[in-house]
């Protein structure tokens, strides 16, 4: 039985509809304490994660909050200084390629805190007693199927997916896959316990997108941020695997 946020048409696959915030006070409270932490960003992260999709790892992160946090992709270093920030006592491993490339990012944020590596997560020797704690933070780009299995092989329960996308693209997301009811799709929700996906902040609902806007106005707390840029949706999941 698989618990999920929406009704989920896979096949052969049972499924139970959890709210997750069916408590808006709560609600209220955590983007409240969210918004004073995004205050303190330190540099504003054009191309890539905004105000939407971190508000999405930080509700996520804090209903599970893990002991270690593994990031593949990490690219400028702005969700490496979100984690840090909300989870001062975690273990941080933060793995991306390109940091081998001799590339002008920009501004970038890198904690004295983190183990830096150039491997992907594919081939990095985890620890088990890392493994068991951990959640794996996957926005890297790549074929869900494989990454899901690699973090089973490594004992890893607890994923956050960004760009779990419904437009088809290079790299086949789960959302993809249910839009053209690929026939993994039994196989791989076997593997899994939990499939959450964040909603969008406001209206509109994107295309494809099975889940409710949680506010249906603009929150006072948010007329400041350029709502174009900052509400971006990139389709946050968060998976808890069978290990």
């Amino acid at each position: 039985m698989v618990k999920t946020n929406f009704s989920l048409d896979v096949p052969e696959i049972n499924w139970e509809m959890v709210d997750l915030f069916s408590d808006r006070a709560a609600l209220e409270k955590e983007l409240d304490d969210f918004v004073h932490l995004y205050e303190k960003r330190p540099f504003d992260n054009t191309g890539g994660i905004t105000f939407g999709s971190a508000f999405a790892y930080y509700s996520f992160l804090k209903r599970i909050a893990p002991g270690a946090v593994i990031e593949s992709g990490i690219w400028r270093g702005f969700s490496t200084w979100l984690i840090e920030s909300m989870l001062p006592s975690a273990s941080l491993i933060c793995l991306d390629p390109v940091l081998m490339m001799p590339l002008n990012l920009g501004q970038v944020y890198r904690s004295p805190r983190a183990h830096y590596n150039t491997h992907d997560f594919s081939c990095f020797g985890f620890p088990g007693e890392i493994a068991a704690q951990a959640c794996v933070v996957f926005d890297d780009h790549q074929n869900v199927s494989p990454r899901l299995e690699q973090a089973m092989n490594y004992g890893i329960q607890h994923v956050i997916l960004d760009d779990n996308q419904y437009e088809d693209t290079y790299h086949e997301s789960i959302t993809h896959l249910i839009k053209h009811n690929h026939p993994v799709l039994p196989y791989l929700f076997n593997a899994i316990d939990e499939y959450y996906l964040f909603p969008p902040l406001i209206p509109p609902t994107p295309e494809g997108c099975p889940v409710e806007p949680l506010w249906k106005e603009i929150p006072p707390v948010l007329q400041h941020l350029n709502h174009e840029q900052e509400f971006a949706y990139t389709w946050v999941t968060y998976i808890r695997l069978k290990v």
